[in-house]
């Protein structure tokens, strides 16, 4: 697929058909970049330090509000979008002397929320970045040009833990274009599907203390042991809602009492337990006034990837010693309580699946939970073929030096902007159909090594530090371009609009 560097523009209202050569749009956009760059940058980092989780992106916010507001052509609207305060919307229209019509419009999606307790360990800095510079950039070049056409940018807070931009679709913040851009750093690089979600929330209540602490173990034991779960690639991962914890992150330090032993009966159980199947797994046992107190650390990560940490840790040595006679579990940090919650992080590859593994997770479970509840469902983000194949197409040239990219039909993690392009699936195929926007959403990888080896995972504290380094900032640059390229390209040949718009519900 080739999108043309010379196009015809035969938009309605215009005085008369004009070709554009665009022959030398990359070296007009890296040109854009230098004289830019050095401020978004700036932006990028100071989000970077300054980590706001989901709706609290307070300075998040202001700073590119400000940004954009400071910029000639731009109309910026601050706390844009009713219940959610730090989303926002800028949009610069390019209008030719003599164009009347209905000006051709492509959107940039940028996310800047951060993680509970470890920052931007998902790289949202970068996402923030990305979508801001490909807009300047892509606005830039339509003066530069004299293309008309309409760059939205929409900034989306809260991704990671309540779906923000399905509460941005409700309120029709993606109405006025049908193409939407983005990027999301990882370890390695691909145009590839997102998987489904939905998190249940379950409650379990005790007697006593001790009750409360086994039956939501008894429950996560159940979980952590399901097999046959229904649907393509589906699991089901706990998360304790005790001290640091988040949805969609595997907590990196998980607190579990033991009443009714030694201490060096404990200590030689969770050693026994713990092997090289744990990574970077660690234990310490001390004893305190109510028995021995297991602190289990680990490097956390990505509900999507079913690590065993320290919460896996923690419910092994709960089933080790759970039949020992006198034996009782507890919460160190808070002896009581009756009521313990636990968030269940159920994921499979299609969205149409979702209910029958969540029906599933319920009926293991029976009545142990009080109460169940589920938050907004993620569905399944698509490849689009068209978006997909272009950027594919940019990244094989010189002047977007990145890993290559190709296809992937493996879904890593989960993501909101599906709710943007609401893709409809064939039921048997599962091959997209239609979709409500064409959506691109690149996953470049920011790993020096190119597999990703030797690299945190998205939602490990360490993938914050890569998520700031030079390579980071340098890649997010690139690609901020090339999805500039695209949309310069799109607003400027109807033609090729036409075909990106194609998969489009009719």
């Amino acid at each position: 697929m080739h999108l043309s560097s010379t196009v015809l523009m035969a938009a309605a209202g215009a005085v008369a058909q004009s070709t554009v050569d665009l022959s030398n749009l990359p070296a007009f956009l890296k040109s854009s970049s230098s004289t830019n760059w050095p401020t978004l940058l700036a932006i990028g980092q100071q989000i970077w330090n300054d980590p706001e989780v989901g709706l609290n992106e307070t300075h998040a916010h202001d700073r590119i509000v400000n940004y954009f507001s400071s910029l000639s052509g731009w109309t910026v609207s601050g706390s844009a979008y009713t219940g959610l305060p730090t989303a926002f919307r800028a949009e610069f229209d390019n209008r030719p002397s003599g164009f009347t019509g209905t000006l051709p419009t492509v959107g940039f999606l940028a996310e800047f929320d951060a993680l509970v307790g470890i920052g931007h360990a998902c790289g949202h800095n970068l996402i923030a970045l990305n979508g801001i510079s490909a807009a300047k950039f892509a606005s830039d070049a339509l003066v530069h040009y004299n293309i008309p056409g309409r760059v939205i940018l929409v900034g989306t807070p809260d991704e990671e833990n309540a779906a923000g931009k399905f509460k941005l679709n409700n309120l029709d913040a993606f109405a006025d274009s049908d193409v939407w851009l983005m990027a999301h750093p990882t370890t390695t690089s691909a145009i590839q599907p997102m998987n489904a979600r939905l998190n249940y929330f379950a409650t379990f209540i005790g007697s006593t203390h001790s009750e409360a602490v086994g039956k939501a173990y008894n429950a996560m034991s159940i979980v952590q042991n399901l097999t046959g779960l229904p649907g393509t690639s589906s699991s089901a991962i706990s998360i304790e809602n005790v001290g640091v914890y988040a949805t969609n992150i595997v907590q990196t330090a998980i607190d579990l009492g033991v009443a009714g032993l030694s201490l060096a009966t404990v200590n030689s159980t969770v050693a026994s337990i713990l092997d090289s199947s744990y990574p970077n797994v660690t234990f310490k046992a001390t004893t305190d006034a109510n028995g021995v107190a297991i602190t289990m650390n680990g490097p956390g990560g990505h509900a999507s990837e079913a690590s065993k940490g320290p919460l896996t840790l923690s419910i092994n040595t709960y089933n080790a010693l759970k039949n020992t006679p006198g034996v009782s579990f507890y919460l160190p940090s808070n002896t009581s309580i009756n009521e313990l919650d636990i968030t269940i992080d159920m994921r499979t590859r299609y969205t149409s699946d979702l209910n029958s593994v969540a029906n599933f997770v319920s009926a293991a479970l029976g009545t142990l939970p009080k109460s169940v509840s589920h938050d907004v469902q993620y569905p399944s983000l698509e490849v689009d073929p068209y978006l997909g194949q272009a950027f594919i197409d940019l990244t094989q040239t010189a002047d977007y030096p990145l890993a290559k990219f190709n296809f992937s039909t493996f879904a890593p993690a989960s993501t909101d902007a599906s709710w943007v392009q609401d893709p409809v699936l064939d039921p048997v195929t599962h091959n997209l159909t239609s979709a409500a926007k064409a959506v691109l959403h690149a996953n470049y990888g920011i790993c020096p090594n190119l597999s990703g080896a030797g690299c945190a995972f998205n939602h490990e504290p360490l993938f914050k530090a890569l998520a700031n380094t030079d390579l980071a900032y340098s890649q997010t640059e690139i690609v901020a371009r090339a999805e500039a390229q695209i949309a310069v390209q799109l607003l400027a040949d109807p033609s090729e609009m036409s075909k990106a718009t194609a998969i489009l519900s009719k």
